[in-house]
């Protein structure tokens, strides 16, 4: 009996030994270059992009969807030598992505089989974007005396008669909209502050515990001159990437003001309800929003897109992407494109230091 009962166990062990699932294998991706549709999707998959599935875009697509279907069918998206695209072409390109998610995990030849990729000649200069989250206060007090100014209530006026309203240096240097109630909140840093505008838009996580988002509301009509660039000119940086620039900044807090004063541009905010909002006026999504030239590749385009990103581990990770075109940037002009990379830090580590080169195709409906 003892016996039988020993060669039970045993089997039942070996059981649950076969059913045991295999272990999981990641997969390695070779580098992206400059190569043909067929390989990229072959290539390509969802966990890239932070996706558990390609289904999960479905959301994503809607929100072009809506957009570009509020546009006359048959007006031009966009009309340059290799691309003319109505709406209507856009709309019914789509519908076809919307309608293949379900099935792209196990068949992702289906992009090569119900797409044209129209290629991006001479490839595409990509950079990254992010939400910054800034350390403020709801009112001034020791620690936090940087304002972050909402909208002044003269601006478009002041714009549309002369160009441009007080620059950057006025602002600060001489506090011409201090004490008018345009404050917002206080930042800790003036730097932090600096880069919620570059961003765009951003979360206030305040002393109290409490947090609340900022958006875009106005500039003040001068033009931007990166930090960076102001940097590399005085001859202070190596590299210049936000990496760097803080770095210097944290390590010679006595000519902050000189550097960033030195970009006469400045941008207003306002409370919003939401996260960064594209040109669209949806909110933007991890990996799958692009801000383009709508000029160069119209909003509402599906975008196949690849770059090696940096990776604080790995030194650089390919990246094989369908992007949706949802944004546009005073800074995206023609073959470049700027990858939303969301707001955890490696998205800041993504954002703060890509600039490299890669293919890029936009998805038309055969």
């Amino acid at each position: 009996m003892r016996l039988l009962l020993l060669l039970a166990v045993t089997m039942a062990l070996f059981a649950c030994a076969k059913q045991a699932p295999p272990p999981v294998v990641e997969r390695t991706l070779p580098p992206v270059g400059f190569e043909s549709p067929e390989f990229f999707v072959s290539n390509l998959i969802p966990a890239g992009q932070d996706l558990t599935s390609w289904k999960d875009m479905a959301p994503s697509v809607r929100k072009s969807l809506r957009y570009v279907n509020s546009k006359p069918k048959d007006a031009l998206a966009v009309q340059r030598p290799g691309l003319t695209v109505t709406w209507g072409d856009l709309s019914r390109t789509l519908e076809r992505l919307q309608e293949l998610l379900p099935r792209l995990d196990k068949e992702p030849e289906l992009l090569l089989a119900n797409f044209r990729w129209a290629e991006v000649t001479g490839g595409i200069n990509y950079s990254g974007y992010y939400e910054p989250a800034v350390p403020a206060s709801r009112t001034r007090n020791p620690g936090y005396t940087q304002a972050i100014y909402g909208l002044p209530p003269d601006l478009n006026k002041v714009v549309a008669k002369r160009g441009q309203y007080y620059d950057r240096r006025t602002i600060e240097e001489k506090q011409v909209l201090a004490g008018k109630g345009l404050e917002l909140a206080w930042a800790a840093d003036p730097v932090d502050v600096f880069f919620l505008e570059i961003q765009g838009s951003g979360r206030l996580i305040f002393d109290d515990g409490t947090q609340a988002y900022v958006n875009y509301a106005g500039q003040n009509g001068h033009k931007y001159k990166s930090s960076g660039r102001i940097m590399r000119e005085k001859g202070l940086l190596r590299r210049g990437d936000i990496f760097e620039q803080r770095e210097w900044f944290k390590n010679n807090p006595d000519r902050v003001r000189e550097i960033l004063n030195d970009n006469p541009s400045y941008v207003f905010f306002k409370y919003g309800m939401r996260g960064p909002t594209g040109a669209m006026g949806y909110q933007v999504d991890d990996w799958l929003t692009l801000a383009t030239d709508r000029g160069f590749i119209p909003l509402g385009s599906i975008v196949a897109y690849g770059v090696n990103i940096p990776d604080e581990t790995k030194g650089k990770m390919p990246l094989r992407g369908i992007g949706l075109a949802q944004d546009v940037g005073g800074a995206i002009k023609r073959n470049r494109i700027d990858i939303f990379c969301g707001g955890d830090q490696r998205a800041n580590y993504v954002a703060s230091h890509l600039d490299a080169k890669g293919p890029a195709w936009v998805l038309l409906v055969r």
